[in-house]
Order: structure tokens, then sequence, then C-alpha cells
């Protein structure tokens, strides 16, 4: 059984639809949908990570965790087709979710087939696994509470960047601030360590040497030192405080305020505790 809160992004869908001009209340299935779809995401992404022994994979195996995820994610499509919503409206966001799946689906095979070796490699796998199934998520609830194409993308734009912040953040908790087993004990490259192969450094053919012979893992903690030499905390803040940026800016044109200040609120407070991020002579 999978118990907890609801997801924090069951709100993207509610803000986006006020955001726009509608009634947060009328896109409840749109966000019942997303989480059912979330939840079933989660359950891939653990099962295919497995650095968290307490989750589903654990509990019944790979074989029957794929079949629940897969259970949950038609429980989204079941969730859409069962609401209240004008057909042309339910056509548009089925429509948006299936095209996002595929997206997700091609993300999550990239990541699976091997380790990215350059910033835009790394960065397309972010926006297919990541980027667009937020964008989905906020782009659905305004479709419900518009039919103006320039505030539909605009909330779309707003959860793309959203999703990129997150994955950042989410980067550099892992190797600065893990809870669980990190990326570097697993030998997954980041964008924190392709960073550090990227840029000119008195380390890098040794960080270069460590990666080439597959002794990520084996080396976590060297690798993590130079790492800090070069600050690289201080890019990975940079480039997500870039998309936060990109983010607030798409919902500019929404006209309801207080929708807005919802959607501004969730991407505004991934930032709330940042200083453990920090290097230690900023904090």
């Amino acid at each position: 059984m999978i118990e907890g809160p609801l997801i924090p992004e069951a709100i993207l869908p509610l803000a986006s639809c006020k955001a726009v001009g509608g009634q947060a209340k009328d896109a409840v299935y749109v966000a019942a949908a997303l989480t059912a779809a979330a939840t079933s995401l989660r359950i891939l992404d653990d099962l295919e990570d497995q650095d968290r022994p307490e989750r589903l994979w654990k509990q019944v195996g790979p074989a029957r965790t794929w079949n629940y995820a897969s259970a949950i994610e038609s429980l989204s499509f079941i969730i859409l087709s069962q609401s209240p919503l004008a057909p042309e409206t339910f056509h548009q966001i089925n429509g948006t979710f299936a095209d996002t799946f595929l997206h997700i689906t091609y993300g999550q095979d990239r990541d699976l087939s091997g380790n990215p070796q350059t910033t835009e490699d790394y960065w397309l796998t972010m926006e297919q696994k990541i980027a667009w199934g937020y964008a989905a998520g906020c782009a659905a609830g305004a479709i419900v509470g518009t039919d103006r194409k320039d505030l539909i993308e605009a909330c779309g734009d707003f959860g793309f960047h959203l999703g990129l912040t997150i994955q950042l953040v989410n980067d550099m908790e892992s190797i600065w601030h893990p809870d669980g087993v990190t990326d570097l004990m697993q030998g997954k490259i980041t964008l924190p360590l392709i960073y550090g192969l990227t840029e000119n450094h008195a380390n890098r053919d040794e960080l270069a040497a460590l990666v080439e012979t597959n002794q990520i893992a084996a080396h976590g903690e060297r690798i993590k030192e130079i790492l800090d030499t070069i600050d690289a905390r201080s890019f990975m803040i940079w480039a997500a405080l870039k998309e936060r940026d990109q983010a607030l800016e798409a919902l500019t044109i929404c006209p309801d305020p207080e929708g807005k200040e919802a959607l501004e609120a969730y991407i505004t407070g991934l930032f709330g505790d940042i200083e453990p991020l920090l290097p230690l002579e900023s904090t």
C-alpha cells in the first residue's frame, strides 16, 4: 500500500487554473489525474534507482513494481475520462498527458542507457524526464481555466522551468546534502560532475580519469573534494536560480494574482532551505 500526504505537485493544476482566470475547483479532476501519474512515475524512478530499500520495489520485487506502476498510470487516464470536463477540454488534456508520458519514457530510457558526457546531453535528458511532466501538470490546469493559447503556454513554460529547477536542486542535494544513497555512490554522472569535467582546473585530468575508468562510486569523497575546489555548488545554485527566473517571467501575463502567487510560492519555496547547500564560506 502507498501511504503518505498528498503530493505537492497536486497544487499545480489548481493554481494554474486560477492564475489564468478560472476557478481552481474546476481543475480537481486534473489534479487527481496528475497525482496518479506522478505516483506511477515515482514508483518507476525508485525501481530504476533502487537507492531506497524501504520503497515498493524492495517489498514486492521489480516485476510486480512495474505492474503496479502501469496500473496507476492507467488510473490517471480513467480519472480524466470520468471528469465533468467539456469534451473538447477533456481531449486536449488527455492528449497533453499522453504526449507527456512519451516524453518521460524517452527521458527515462536516455537515463537508463548510459551516463551523459556533455552538458547538452544531460540537459536534454532532464527536459524529457522531468521538465515535460511539470509543464503538462501546469498546462492541463490552465486548459481548464481558459481557451487562450498564450496563457496555457505561459503556464506550461512555468512548469517546464520549474521541473528543471527541481532537478538542479536535487542534483545538489544528492552530493552535498543527501537523503539516502548519493548519485556518486551509484556511479551516476549528474550536472555537478559534468561541470567539473568541462571547466578548466588543476584536477580536471584526475576527475576525467576516475570517470573514464568507472571509479565514481569508489572515489566519491575525492570527487566531492574536487567539486568543492571549483565551487560547483555555486554554479548549480546559479543555474537553478536562472531557471527559477525564467519560470517567474513566464507568469507575468497571467491575469489572476492569487493563482500567480501560489505558483510563485511553489518555486521560490524550493530555495527556502538552501543554506545547507552553500559552501561553508558563504553561510
